[in-house]
């Protein structure tokens, strides 16, 4: 069987994107607002998608900021993240999984 390609035991970095709504302004669209989702292994063993359960966590980026200077330095952007619930087993006709957006903090990894 042929390696998974997409699956790798190296760390890799991803670019990871929230941005605000951008208005029209002369002949210049509006953008709309874009929060990226994020699929994040619990640990850096998990790294393979045999299941999702009890390894994978998503959740959406909702902002990136970084703090002002009066709290010292701290040289990386910072996210604030909304989690969603753990994977739910597939629906037996799509075979799709399906996530809610968690309101307990015990989904958190």
């Amino acid at each position: 069987m042929l390696p998974d390609l997409r699956v790798s035991d190296v760390p890799q970095q991803r670019r990871i994107r929230a941005s605000p709504e951008t208005l029209p302004s002369g002949r210049k669209p509006g953008i709309p607002v874009w929060f990226d989702m994020a699929l994040i292994a619990d640990s850096p063993r998990s790294s393979h998608l045999h299941t999702l359960e009890g390894i994978f966590f998503s959740a959406q980026v909702r902002v990136i900021f970084t703090l002002p200077r009066q709290f010292g330095a701290y040289s990386r952007a910072l996210a604030y993240v909304e989690w969603f619930t753990p994977f739910k087993p597939p629906d037996p006709s799509s075979r799709m999984r399906q996530v809610l957006r968690s309101s307990v903090n015990s989904h958190i990894p």
